[in-house]
């Protein structure tokens, strides 16, 4: 039984760093199923973060560095709690999830006018609860519980460091 929800939560959200010939452009996979579909987004901002990269090993783990920052938010949320994750960083926005926590966490995936060049993509530890222009991209809400996604956020983070 235990390998169903362990399948089960490292599908909640994927991330993936592919190679390509783009200059760190739509080479980041991020995917929710059930709140939305795979997305391309931009390494470049990571790898501005961390001059001089030499490779998709580092951007991979810039990319997890994001996510443990994520993790170490969530962990500490409390009730009635909104957070903002950003994930796509453009020159004009970002894309981010909204987290807010009512026992469970409800997740939706939106953005701000935020521009991306101005947030530390590695920990945007000052990104997470100042956004206040906020837009759903659908109607969407995915409801998942705490401790689901952290071990998935975990696995994530594991995955990327490893490859």
């Amino acid at each position: 039984m235990k390998n169903i929800s362990q399948h089960l939560m490292s599908n909640l959200l994927k991330i993936e760093i592919i190679e390509n010939d783009k200059g760190g452009h739509e080479d980041l996979i991020f995917e929710i199923p059930n709140l939305i579909s795979q997305r391309k987004f931009d390494t470049y901002y990571f790898a501005l973060a961390i001059e001089p990269k030499n490779g998709i090993k580092e951007i991979k783990n810039a990319v997890a560095e994001l996510i443990a920052s994520w993790n170490k938010k969530q962990t500490k949320m409390k009730n009635g709690q909104v957070i903002y994750l950003p994930i796509d960083f453009s020159d004009q926005y970002t894309g981010c999830l909204r987290v807010e926590k009512e026992n469970d966490l409800n997740l939706t995936y939106g953005f701000s006018r935020r521009a991306g060049w101005s947030v530390d993509p590695i920990n945007p530890t000052e990104y997470y609860e100042s956004i206040t222009d906020f837009g759903t991209e659908n109607e969407k809400l995915l409801i998942v519980n705490q401790s689901e996604f952290e071990e998935c956020l975990a696995e994530l983070i594991e995955k990327l460091k490893s490859e």
